[in-house]
């Protein structure tokens, strides 16, 4: 099998060239780049003798251990197709994701809930295990236009949708991820987010082994974990979404100079807010942010992890704007676009619909019936999210579309406010979004988890703080303490539930 662009193909690269190199570490157990790629062919012949065939559908697990990363691997570089899902999804989401791909077989723990009403061979993880003898295994490698994997996007709303990712897509993700983030030989990336999430199917570990660096697989996200795997293992950097990173920086080992080796994280899902990126820096540990979709094989722009990369203030002077996180400038062969309602594009320095092209996009959905174009005629993809490119040419994300708050005739993006807000006293978490009112049709409403122990703001308190930094209108109207925020299972914020947290 030759080392093209197909998925897993740096992963073959890696072992012929480097196999006594630590790949993977979990646990108390390590695999050389050797003894993983061995794992991986042994996984392809038990797949081949249950049956999976070239352009099948495997279902599979998504659970943070180190079989599914193998099976990830195996699925891909026979021609198969994987459709990771989350560890927790329950048996009427699983019902939805087969029902629209017809997988042939499905790979996960013993009553995987659903699984026994789904007309597909079931395996679980010892009935990939073995010593399948692979001399003589001869599998042709997919074409780049072939689909690799169908992630579902997450489902906050609506029925999910299958995205299909090529070998191409995935290619070009990892190649625009590699030129900009500084990944070498001898960095060790912590991964302690589910196999299905898309930023460790095309992100920061794949980008890892390209480089032949090592990855350490945390069973599950726990900061007492996180920082004990980042001792041993002297991690150098790490993917975690906003949450976690919130957590971690809360943590009294952090506060006591832990971790010690880590020199950045990215930062997927949504930036990290002002307060704890500058926690972090405060430690030495840079940030990367970075925007991306299920659509884009994960990144498209990654900010620089090596300074605080805040915009300057001297940009929004009197505008009253509090100048949103940059995400970045976009990767090589890949073009974003900002537009307004019409699709026209919107003015220079103001927000607007992210339309992203590229060759990491994908262009279709995947459904039972056939593929569903996920792009327009020209290539565009429309995201759905709302963002400006500053004066640097960075993009700067500041809400999705379908949250912007419209109050007395007025746009607010929730995700300036939650900006402007991060850095109250008292503050842990906060949420924005609009609710009904019957004069301003919808008025600003903050949602705030507080420190244990400190007072808690009231609505004078987040008035007088956005005092000089919002213009009035984007000021909260309404305040309600929760004790946490609607999350999914990514840690990605459920804002559409947060309606539900609002007190009488």
């Amino acid at each position: 099998m030759s080392a093209t662009s197909w998925f897993g193909a740096h992963l073959v690269t890696s072992a012929a060239e480097a196999g006594s190199r630590p790949a993977l570490v979990f646990t108390d157990r390590s695999w050389t780049y050797a003894e993983l790629d061995l794992a991986v062919r042994r996984t392809v012949a038990r797949l081949d003798k249950f049956g999976v065939r070239r352009g099948d559908r495997v279902v599979m697990q998504g659970a943070a251990r180190p079989e599914a990363l193998i099976t990830l691997f195996a699925v891909t570089r026979m021609g198969a197709v994987l459709v990771p899902v989350h560890p927790q999804v329950t048996g009427g989401e699983l019902a939805v994701f087969c029902a629209e791909t017809a997988p042939c077989a499905v790979v996960a723990d013993e009553g995987f809930p659903g699984a026994d009403d789904v007309p597909a061979v079931h395996l679980t993880w010892d009935d990939l295990h073995g010593e399948e003898a692979v001399d003589g295994l001869d599998i042709e490698p997919p074409a780049g236009f072939d689909t690799a994997i169908i992630a579902f996007t997450s489902g906050t709303s609506g029925r999910p949708k299958g995205v299909a990712l090529t070998h191409d897509n995935l290619h070009w993700s990892m190649a625009g991820g590699l030129s900009r983030l500084p990944v070498g030989e001898g960095d060790v990336a912590l991964v302690s987010t589910p196999l299905a999430h898309v930023a460790v199917l095309g992100g920061l570990p794949q980008y890892t082994w390209a480089r032949r660096g090592t990855v350490v697989l945390a069973p599950r996200f726990d900061p007492d974990l996180f920082l004990d795997l980042v001792r041993d293992h002297e991690v150098t950097c790490a993917f975690a979404v906003p949450a976690m990173t919130a957590l971690l920086t809360r943590h009294p080992r952090f506060a006591a100079g832990e971790p010690r080796t880590l020199r950045w994280i990215l930062s997927g899902g949504s930036p990290a807010q002002s307060a704890t990126r500058a926690l972090l820096h405060g430690h030495g540990i840079g940030v990367v942010n970075s925007y991306g979709l299920t659509e884009t094989s994960a990144g498209v722009t990654y900010s620089a992890p090596d300074v605080p990369d805040v915009p300057d203030a001297r940009d929004f002077a009197g505008s009253g704007i509090e100048p949103a996180i940059s995400a970045g400038p976009p990767v090589p062969h890949v073009e974003l676009r900002i537009v307004d309602e019409t699709g026209a594009p919107a003015p220079d320095g103001s927000a607007g619909e992210i339309w992203v092209r590229g060759p990491s996009v994908t262009s279709a959905y995947w459904t039972a019936v056939g593929p569903r174009p996920a792009t327009d005629p020209d290539g565009w993809f429309r995201s759905g999210d709302r963002g400006r490119i500053d004066p640097r040419g960075r993009l700067e994300v500041v809400g999705r579309v379908k949250d912007t708050i419209i109050t007395g005739g007025e746009n607010v993006d929730p995700a300036e406010v939650e900006n402007a807000l991060t850095d109250l006293p008292g503050v842990v978490e906060v949420a924005v979004s609009g609710a009904p009112h019957p004069v301003w049709g919808e008025i600003v409403t903050a949602f705030v988890v507080t420190e244990t122990g400190e007072p808690t703001p009231d609505l004078d308190d987040v008035r007088a703080h956005l005092d000089g930094r919002l213009t009035r209108h984007k000021w909260p109207r309404r305040l309600c303490v929760v004790p946490a925020l609607p999350r999914g299972a990514t840690g990605k914020l459920q804002r559409a539930r947060l309606s539900t947290l609002l007190d009488d």
